[in-house]
């Protein structure tokens, strides 16, 4: 069945439809107004727990910084006030691995030649290996450490740097198994001239643990950006030390991407969104004030809105089934509370189709629909009074009119015979009418030469004929009025019945 003709031929369905439509159009609406401050509101908070999280990060890795700078500072000058006692340095070095954990090596550098008993190097290195620590001196022809980043840059600008984290060399020239990122300050004799250099060292593992943990969502990842944009810190370990944040833009142009880049490097903070392989990132980071890096929390837009994203389901869910409920109820009351009209409808059919005594029950309604039954049966009972009083009026007239054709049928069979009375007796006068005729001629004629005999016969037989035609007019006249009696008692019959006829309602 066509759903369009059957709405349009069904009260109860246009009810039902404009209802659910209605309900439907405010259902929208209300949810459109929900989501959209929804999203707002899970979108902020989302951004909020990002920003807290990357902030406690920071904080945390800074104030490792922070402990580690100041023990770094507080070794240093005793490095410096014990600086003619060269052996010292040994212990100075492993001590300060002992009483600071996060500390995974540390160098007490001097320039060559400084202790001229001890040669052209002199380097105190002390690692933490496993539980115990190994202290060895550094520098041979193979290892000149001068050369390193971590002493050539802090002497050259003369004061404390944040190496880059790098893989250094072992005595033997071996490269170290893990990368470590070194702070680095000039140590200073008493003439204060720059003499050497105090390192420490930090692992990059630590750092990775510490930055790769800062998830605020499932799929959320941390990254580490150092001064150049490579990256230090990274869940992907083959993009360590070989990739920056600009590696991709070399492939294609990334504007979205080189503008975070930038703004790291430049040491900014805030937010991103970056769209790549089809989904959105929420790009949040931070700058380290020690060490010039930069820490960044990449989230997929997806976890960002997951609430917001299960909140939607789950009301449309509710409202399509609140939806479906609605349509049920609506049809299965509307139907309910339509039914009396169309067995009215159906009593209506019947009676137009000639049936005036269907059945119409009553109902004990006093809404419109109830005041439509009573009415309809008012209205029924109404009709068969009239139609009775009709079909009562119509045997009366029926009858009156049977006894005015009788009527009729005497009255033409008197004409009939009223008129073959005249005839007949117009046939009788012709003769004496005649013979007074011709006497009168005979008198008018010839009355001087006619005896008062003769004249006497011919007056006497005008005065018979004329009594004949006399006796003959009588007679006429005696029909005519029966006839004319006749005709009244017909037009009185025919009065009374159209008086009755006009009575009749």
């Amino acid at each position: 069945m066509n759903i369009v003709n059957y709405i349009r031929g069904s009260l109860a369905a246009r009810i039902c439809f404009w209802v659910v439509t209605c309900v439907v159009i405010l259902f929208i609406g209300a949810l459109g107004i929900l989501f959209h401050y929804s999203r707002l509101a899970v979108k902020e908070e989302a951004m909020e727990k990002a920003s807290q999280t990357l902030e406690g990060t920071l904080l945390n890795v800074e104030n490792t910084f922070h402990e580690v700078e100041v023990a770094a500072n507080n070794m240093k000058w005793l490095v410096e006030q014990h600086i003619d006692t060269p052996d010292s340095m040994y212990t100075f070095s492993r001590k300060i691995i002992e009483n600071n954990p996060d500390i995974f090596g540390c160098s007490i550098a001097f320039e060559p030649y400084y202790y001229a008993e001890k040669g052209q190097y002199f380097s105190i290195y002390s690692e933490n290996v496993t539980d115990s620590i190994a202290t060895t001196q550094e520098g041979s022809d193979e290892y000149e450490y001068y050369y390193m980043d971590w002493y050539l840059i802090p002497k050259l600008l003369d004061k404390p740097y944040w190496v880059e984290p790098f893989r250094d060399e072992d005595v033997n020239g071996t490269k170290t198994a893990d990368y470590v990122a070194s702070f680095s300050q000039p140590i200073r004799n008493r003439a204060d001239e720059t003499v050497g250099i105090f390192s420490v060292d930090v692992s990059l593992t630590w750092f990775s643990k510490n930055i790769l943990s800062a998830k605020p969502f499932p799929h959320s990842y941390s990254v580490l950006v150092g001064r150049g944009g490579t990256f230090l810190v990274h869940p992907d370990s083959t993009k360590l030390f070989y990739e920056t944040v600009f590696t991709q833009t070399l492939e294609r142009p990334f504007a979205e991407l080189t503008a975070l880049g930038k703004s790291m490097l430049a040491g900014e903070s805030g937010f991103k969104v970056i769209s790549q392989e089809g989904e959105d990132y929420y790009v949040f980071y931070r700058p380290f004030t020690h060490t010039g890096w930069s820490v960044a929390i990449v989230c997929p837009e997806s976890d960002i809105f997951e609430p917001y994203n299960r909140l939607k389901k789950t009301l449309l869910t509710i409202t399509i089934l609140g939806i479906c409920l609605l349509l049920f109820f609506c049809v299965f009351i509307i139907r309910y509370n339509l039914r009396p009209l169309k067995q009215l409808g159906i009593s209506a059919e019947k009676m137009a189709e000639g049936d005036f005594h269907v059945a119409i029950n009553d109902s004990k309604r006093r809404d419109e629909i109830g005041q439509l039954q009573h009415s309809f049966s008012r209205m029924q009972r109404s009709l068969n009074e009239y139609i009775s009083k009709i079909q009562d009026s119509t045997k009366t007239l029926t009858e009156q009119n049977e006894e005015l054709i009788k009527a009729h049928e005497l009255s033409k069979e008197d004409d009939r015979m009223k008129t073959a009375v005249i005839n007949n007796m117009t046939d009788k006068m012709a003769h004496p009418v005649d013979l007074i005729a011709d006497e009168s001629d005979i008198i008018r004629r010839d009355y001087k030469n006619l005896s008062e005999e003769e004249m006497t016969r011919h007056v006497d037989l005008m005065l018979e004929n004329t009594e004949i035609v006399t006796s003959l007019l009588n007679q006429i006249l005696e029909a005519s009025d029966a006839s004319g009696v006749s005709s009244s008692t017909g037009a009185s019959d025919t009065t009374t019945l159209s008086n009755e006829e006009t009575a009749a309602p």
